[in-house]
This record gives structure tokens, sequence and C-alpha cells, in this order.
């Protein structure tokens, strides 16, 4: 590997046996915390060590393959901050490492930088029943946070589709959003603290009490983290920003701190059927003026996405499920481009008064109906009828992957034109590809706009990003609504921002990491 570093000519490079001999000595545990295949390891067969090294080197969406021959896994910020100065001192590259979900290749090495996963770092270590803030390490699964949330009588802020694996230290660094962003919020909102270990070892505590003492040569004693958060601080810099959204390219996560409202007692959602985009944007206003505060999620689902839904199953249901082939029947026409099919919302309230909430929803639907608004309905009547809407609604990734070759694009752009880039894309590219080769699909947050496309042929992906990007970029929109830039986009960032923006982010990235060493290669465009 040869990536130059930012403000040196000197270049990172791989690691070598001679580092495995060096990290078996710190870490606690080197029998489970080294996965490599160099020749000095030997707590398991170079060919077991390849396997194992397989799926940290390839993305989810097995776009991006990389070619480290190290994964660390260390359990305790200490590690972590031995294992970084290590690095920095020898211009080792490191790739920090989630659960892996991510769709930009953030997470997956350009070549043989050392893989740091985050996977041992997963304590829970408590939720203040007053204040509702929640305390954890990085490497804490989703799911288990929104369990845990929920046993305390707490609601877990952050809800993906890929919470039974992904990991709140990578959410956290991309500044995932997800479908109750409408409702709370993003991450610069929620999460209150976190505890950061720099490229140099060093560890930060950002409104956070981690009980972690450091020396002046960033070797800290770890004891039990006690929740000193506090949702007002206005001493400083908020450096925790900086963090949130970075990629890992500054410092690692370690630990959070996120604020978490209380649990709901009442629940409703509706799936609503419009034929046009305008009554969607109705549904959208009338939703704000009718349910108001108890408003908690909108999703948006085309015929194309629900149809790979049917097909390729959900959520390890039937594929033949009722309510999905209810709504498909909402769409009597066969696929023809250009011509408008049936678009499908779930909306979601969340509120403490039963009652109260039913009366909202009722009042909104019968709206809806008397306006004209809405083609369909379908009302969930019970808690297992509205899991099954979600499952529909978080199948449509997964389905689509199953399809073939997937090209998910996550962009921003204003709400009154979402449809309009979904029709031009599909227009400009049908120029180019047969309709029965590629398909275009749109789902996500209505509020904050994500686009998704399936194609069977890798060879059309520079013509499907020329087109996407284009029709966005037009509109003022954004390339990244929340899945970040990673190594997909990074060379697209000087097309939305501007130099001086640039040098000032160029200008914290040396000084956060001057050797280089966080990420190499991502988030940031790269010298060509």
């Amino acid at each position: 590997m040869h990536i130059k570093k930012n403000n040196s000519a000197k270049e990172l490079r791989g690691p070598t046996t001679k580092d495995i001999v060096y990290f078996q000595s710190v870490l606690s545990r080197p029998d489970r915390s080294i996965v490599t295949n160099l020749q000095h390891a030997e707590q398991n067969s170079p060919e077991e060590a390849t396997q194992q090294l397989a799926k940290y080197n390839k993305d989810w969406t097995s776009h991006y393959i990389g070619s480290s021959p190290l994964v660390l896994r260390p359990s305790s910020t200490s590690e972590i901050s031995t294992i970084l100065r290590y690095c920095s001192e020898n211009f080792i590259g490191v790739t920090p490492q989630g659960g892996n979900t991510g769709l930009c290749g953030g997470a997956t090495p350009l070549r043989d930088e050392v893989i740091l996963s985050l996977e041992y770092m997963n304590s829970i270590h408590n939720i203040d029943l007053h204040s509702g803030i929640l305390t954890c390490d990085a490497g804490c699964i989703l799911q288990n946070l929104h369990d845990y949330a929920n046993e305390k009588g707490y609601l877990f802020p952050l809800d993906i589709g890929s919470k039974g694996t992904c990991q709140i230290g990578g959410n956290v660094s991309t500044n995932a959003g997800g479908q109750y962003f409408f409702r709370f919020g993003g991450l610069h909102g929620t999460v209150m603290g976190l505890e950061v270990v720099l490229p140099d070892g060093r560890v930060m505590s950002l409104n956070m009490e981690t009980g972690s003492n450091a020396d002046e040569d960033g070797v800290i004693q770890q004891k039990s983290t006690k929740g000193g958060t506090h949702r007002k601080d206005n001493t400083g810099y908020d450096l925790k920003h900086l963090f949130i959204g970075a990629e890992g390219t500054l410092g690692i996560v370690t630990k959070v701190a996120i604020a978490c409202p209380a649990l709901p007692t009442s629940k409703n959602a509706t799936i609503l059927v419009c034929d046009s985009y305008d009554n969607v944007l109705n549904v959208l206003q009338t939703a704000k003026e009718e349910l108001g505060e108890i408003l908690s999620a909108m999703e948006l689902m085309d015929c194309n996405t629900l149809q790979l839904v049917q097909k390729h199953g959900f959520g390890g249901n039937d594929s033949g499920s009722r309510l999905l082939q209810d709504m498909l029947q909402s769409d009597p026409l066969e696929q023809q481009p250009g011509v408008f099919r049936p678009l499908y919302l779930l909306v979601e309230t969340q509120g403490s008064s039963a009652e109260n909430d039913a009366s909202k929803m009722d009042s909104f639907l019968t709206r809806l109906y008397e306006t004209g608004t809405i083609h369909n309905g379908f009302l969930a009547q019970d808690s297992k009828q509205m899991i099954e809407m979600w499952n529909i609604r978080e199948s449509c990734n997964p389905s689509v992957a199953r399809a073939g070759c997937v090209y998910k694009f996550d962009v921003s752009i204003p709400i009154d034109e979402y449809m309009d880039v979904a029709f031009e894309v599909e227009k400009q590219l049908l120029h180019s590809v047969d309709s029965s080769v590629l398909t275009v699909c749109v789902w996500g947050h209505i509020a904050d706009v994500t686009l998704g496309k399936y194609e069977k042929d890798d060879a059309l992906s520079t013509l499907i990003e020329t087109v996407v990007y284009d029709a966005v970029l037009k509109r003022k929109g954004s390339i990244s609504a929340e899945h970040g830039l990673g190594q997909s986009k990074n060379q697209r960032l000087d097309q939305i921002k501007e130099e001086s923006v640039l040098n000032v982010m160029s200008q914290i990235k040396t000084l956060f990491d001057p050797h280089g060493i966080m990420n190499p290669g991502k988030y940031l465009p790269t010298k060509k």
C-alpha cells in the first residue's frame, strides 16, 4: 500500500509480522482480538484466517473489497489508544469498522490498512432514569440498545433497517438518519456526549464522564462509566459534533451518551395509496396539521420496490402477504415507462393517550378520503399488523439487493421535486438501457428523501451515477442525505462544497490526524 499522508512525503504502509508481535503483547485477549493471515500469527491457520478476513474486507453491497491482512478487535478504550498511538508512530493506515452495514465503502479498506473492529466494545453502561440519557460502548448493536431502553421505559431515538447488525459507533460516525428523523431529528441533536480516541492515542471525553484517566503519554486506567453527561454545556467549542458524521477520519468513537425520549404508550400506523405525487405532498401537509406532535414517521414506497419485496420476500415472512397483495392490487397497470403508478405511504404516530391519538388518526384519514387525496388505505388494527407494515418497509433494501446488483443513491432534494428526479433519471437511462435490464426504484423517508436504484449490469455504473447526480446537483441538492461519503462519493465533494470550505475541512483533518492514518482515501477528495 502506498497512500501519502497529509503533510509529509512519507507514505503509509500495511502491517507486518513485527507489528503482529507488538499487538499480541499489548492486547489482553490476543487469541480472540487478532485475525490475520500473516505468517507470525499462531491462533489460527492462514486458510482459516483468510476466510475470517474476507467478511471484514467486503462491504454489505459487495461493491467494495479490501485486502487487509489484519483485523484487530480490542475490548477497551485503553487498547484502542495503544493501537492508534503505535499505528500513528509507524505510519500504518487504520480502517475503523462497526457492524459493516454501510453503503458507501466507508468501513472497507482501500488496500491493506489494519481493520479496527469495535465488536467487542459492546457494554451498555446505564441509563439515567431522570434525564433519559443512555451511555454505552460504541460497539453496541442498535437492536440491543432498543431492547435495553424499552425495558427502562424509554425509546431509543434512532431506528434503521439494519438495527439487528449495525453498531451505534458506526451510526454516529456516519450520522445515520433513520425512520424517526422526522420526529426526533438527527444525531447532532440527540447525542449528548462522546468518548473519542485520537490518532495519536489521546482520549477525549466530550461532555461525558467516562472515569478514564490518561497520563501525558496517553496511557489510561479504565474505570466504569458513570454517565455524568449534561444536556446543557456551553463551555468552549462543542467538539463532539466534529466526530458525528466524520466516518472515522478524525479519530475513533469509543463511547456514546444519547438522549432517549419516554417510551410511547400509544401507537398507530396506516399505509395510504396515492394516485399522484401532488397527493403525497397533500398527505404530508395534512399529517402535520391533523396529527401534529404525535406524527413520528412517514415513509414512501413505489410499485417497483414493492413488487421486488413481494417477489423476494420480507422479514422472513411469506412473500405472499395478504396486506402486500391488497396494496399492489391498487396498481392495475402493467409497468410502462412514463406512466404514473400509485405511491404508498407508511404513516406512524406515537403518543401517550390511546383515545386522543386514535381520534386524531380518524380525523386525519377522514379528511384525506373526503378530499380525494388518497385512493385507498390500510389501518393497522393491532401491534401485529403494525409490525407487518414495518416489515414491508424494512424489507425494501434487502429485497432489492436479492434481485441483483443494486446501486443505491442516498440524496437530498427539494421535496416538491422528488418524483421529478425519479422520472428524469428513468427517462434518461432508458435512452441507453433497455427497460428489461434496468429498474428504477423509489423508497425512503419522505421528509429527507432517499432514492434507490436497481440494475443488473455493473458496466452501467458510471452512466447511472452521472445521470442521478446531475439531476440532483442542478436542483442544488445533496449527494449524501444520511449514508455518508466513504469511498463512493468523496471525489464528488468539490461539486457541492466551495473551495474555502474544503480547505478548512482539510486543515481540520491535518490537525487531528497529521500522519493521515485514519480511514485513508475516504471522506475528503484525494489527489488523483
